[in-house]
């Protein structure tokens, strides 16, 4: 005679509705926020670690550039080795497995041409790292954008011939895709 009426307990979780424009923002200022913001947590540490080790790089080839830059201004304002050696055995071992004393005897174009592939290789360091800067403010906003598309199993595909009435004998498929 008493009837039980039972709510429903499911709980309608809310579309998190994600802006392109605010990720891609996010990552422009803050390389990694992009993509928290998309809730793609695990991407954020793969920027940071590779923004850390294109820094770390970058540091090692501008050392190495301002160290053999040195060696050469030291060649072209010193006739004997007496800064060269002290300066090489001070910094020297970081770059190179010469001793203090082969550097010293190196020429000045043996050392122009370290100097050179030193400044090239930061150089292109720079690019790189330019490269995957922008790259990830583009995967942050692409991320938002396929976010909002519909990935539901309502999609189908209908296949019909089609015929053209403005053209006699010309036929042709036709596709519909509808989701």
């Amino acid at each position: 005679n008493k009837s039980i009426v039972a709510r429903d307990t499911l709980k309608v979780k809310n579309k998190y509705t994600l802006n392109p424009k605010i990720s891609s923002l996010l990552s422009t200022f803050i390389p990694g926020a992009g993509q928290i913001y998309n809730r793609k947590y695990w991407k954020a540490p793969i920027v940071w670690g590779g923004a850390i080790g294109l820094y770390l790089t970058y540091d090692f080839y501008n050392r190495q550039h301002s160290f053999y830059h040195q060696i050469l201004i030291y060649k072209d304002r010193y006739t004997s080795d007496e800064y060269i050696i002290p300066f090489a055995e001070k910094y020297g071992r970081e770059f190179t497995n010469l001793s203090a004393e082969d550097i010293s005897k190196l020429s000045r174009g043996k050392v122009q041409l370290l100097n050179d592939d030193a400044k090239n290789r930061k150089q292109q360091v720079i690019i790189g790292a330019s490269i995957f800067y922008l790259f990830q403010i583009v995967d942050a906003t692409v991320d938002a954008h396929f976010a909002q598309f519909d990935v539901s199993e309502d999609l189908s595909i209908r296949i019909s011939p089609a015929t053209f009435p403005n053209v006699p004998f010309a036929n042709g498929v036709r596709l519909n895709l509808s989701f």
